[in-house]
């Protein structure tokens, strides 16, 4: 009986741990608040499934770049915005597959206030299309048949064009510009002139008197070989002093320079006396070496006058020349301005109608903001951590640097933007994370800072300032308005322009989104406002 009683209590005691247990996992399961949902499992090849995850959840709550079969087998072809419903939050997919087979998509990591939570997986069957041959006619092959050329075919072209087009125009304008000769007045010293200066410095240094003949003579037979070297073109620096005499008197004959033979004589006299100083080591006397000197400046002053007898005759002719050439009448380059003006036009008249306005309108001008609110729209997340906007445009990535006194407080800043502060429609997303918690934040401070940068930048002044609390995934912030005035750069007039600054901090970040528009404009308000309710922020 005791045994008996012993077998019972074991067995209830084994039931009973049974029960806890599958309480237990109950419990577990009804933790977690993930869940997914698909509308079938089995397609066949290209259609598409909706792979739905549910999150009891919505605030900080971070949906996953979904992770894909390990063959890869299974493709994404658009990933839906996040439906927020009544205490849930629901992330669409919609998936297909060219490939038969079963493939399994593996667990889906959410996480939820920094806790990680996992879906379940799920499997999915592709079927290939059955074809009946013998009930379904069959057809000849056909020629591969040439789609007609659109647009994006000749996209690419267009980058090319335009420098094309520039530098054809630069190329026009350096041809055709009237040039306007500005003469730089030069001075030049004849080499006479340069000679006899060089003379008067020799004689100032009074080297004979210090005993310093042989430097004396090479500065003197230097003097009058550099003066025929430059004046007569003749090599007389290299040479010595009977090739030197030999090719004056050659180049004299030839040339009919009427350089006299006694000068010629004088020259050759004063070089072999400076010979012997330089190389027999001769001590010539004071009134020896004065000859020499006043030979020297006889031999410089006969020889410019002889080479020189003619140019009065050449210069009178240059004149009359120059006379005669200005003279000519100038012609009149205004047809060739407006003829390249005509070309240009009708080059970019071709360009536009070859490309299409719409499209040079959306590279180059911009859209309007009625335009906005028809066109495609763009839902991107920007910044880390990360703002999730839907916009007209997609934003452009602005590069910041932080400055080195600021590296020890602020960790990152990205910031992204549309348009710019003076024109009619501006968008910014900016993220700034600080190295430290931000505690005790004064908003009050962090907005108007903002405020006075943005004044600063586009030289403003913000009026009519109104401030509300805003709360975006239990994110606490601040929504701004304020209007100001901006000059029109074309018309020059003041225009009414309205702020809206959407500041939100939390532990470690700020993140603000900036939109400027003309106060007037009732498109861009609605498209203000559209872009304001599509601002999630993420954790």
């Amino acid at each position: 009986m005791m045994i008996l009683n012993t077998v019972i209590m074991l067995q209830m005691r084994k039931n009973l741990i049974y029960i806890v247990l599958l309480f237990g996992f109950i419990g577990v399961a009804q933790e977690n608040p993930i869940s997914i949902e698909t509308d079938t499992t089995t397609i066949k090849i290209g259609e598409q499934i909706q792979f739905k995850i549910k999150v009891d959840e919505i605030n900080n709550v971070v949906f996953p770049k979904l992770q894909l079969d390990s063959l890869g087998k299974v493709e994404v072809i658009e990933s839906l915005p996040i439906d927020t419903l009544k205490n849930r939050l629901e992330k669409k997919y919609l998936l297909t597959s060219f490939d038969s087979g079963h493939y399994v998509l593996p667990k889906q990591l959410v996480l939820i206030n920094n806790k990680q939570f996992f879906t379940d997986s799920l499997l999915v069957n592709v079927a290939t299309v059955k074809v009946d041959t013998l009930k379904q006619k069959m057809f000849p092959i056909k020629s591969i048949k040439k789609e007609p050329k659109t647009f994006d075919d000749y996209k690419y072209l267009l980058w090319w064009l335009i420098p094309i087009l520039i530098l054809l125009a630069v190329i026009l304008y350096f041809i055709f510009r009237k040039k306007e000769k500005k003469e730089v007045p030069k001075v030049i010293i004849a080499p006479i002139q340069e000679a006899l200066q060089r003379l008067k410095e020799l004689d100032d240094k009074q080297l004979p008197q210090q005993n310093k003949v042989k430097i004396y003579y090479s500065e003197l037979t230097d003097i009058v070989r550099t003066y025929i070297e430059k004046d007569i073109n003749i090599p007389a620096l290299e040479s010595t002093t009977n090739e030197l005499i030999e090719t004056i008197s050659d180049f004299n004959e030839s040339s009919k320079l009427g350089i006299s033979k006694e000068i010629i004589q004088q020259l050759k006299e004063v070089l072999q006396s400076a010979d012997l100083v330089k190389f027999a080591k001769s001590k010539p006397i004071i009134d020896e070496i004065k000859r020499d000197r006043t030979a020297v400046e006889d031999i410089l002053k006969n020889t410019q006058h002889a080479v020189h007898i003619n140019d009065e005759k050449v210069e009178n002719d240059e004149l009359n020349e120059e006379i005669f050439i200005q003279n000519k009448p100038k012609k009149n380059n205004l047809v060739k301005y407006i003829l390249i003006f005509i070309g240009v036009f009708i080059i970019g008249i071709g360009v536009a109608g070859y490309f299409g306005y719409s499209y040079i309108k959306d590279k180059f001008i911009g859209n309007t903001t009625s335009e906005m609110i028809d066109k495609q729209w763009y839902t991107s997340t920007y910044g880390y951590p990360s703002v999730s906007i839907e916009t007209p445009e997609i934003l452009q990535a602005q590069s910041l640097e932080i400055p080195e006194n600021l590296k020890s407080i602020i960790e990152d800043v990205t910031t992204y933007n549309y348009g710019s502060l003076i024109s009619n429609f501006y968008i910014e997303v900016t993220t700034t994370s600080f190295v430290n918690e931000l505690e005790n934040f004064d908003y009050e401070a962090g907005i108007q800072a903002s405020l006075q940068q943005m004044a600063q930048k586009a030289g403003i002044n913000f009026t009519d300032l109104q401030e509300e609390i805003r709360l975006n995934n239990g994110i606490e912030g601040r929504i701004i308005t304020a209007n100001y005035e901006l000059k029109n750069e074309v018309t020059q007039q003041l225009n009414s322009n309205k702020l809206t600054l959407l500041f939100f901090v939390d532990t470690k970040n700020i993140r603000q989104i900036i939109i400027t528009q003309l106060a007037s404009d009732e498109n861009a308000e609605q498209v203000s406002e559209r872009i304001i309710k599509s601002v999630s922020l993420n954790p």
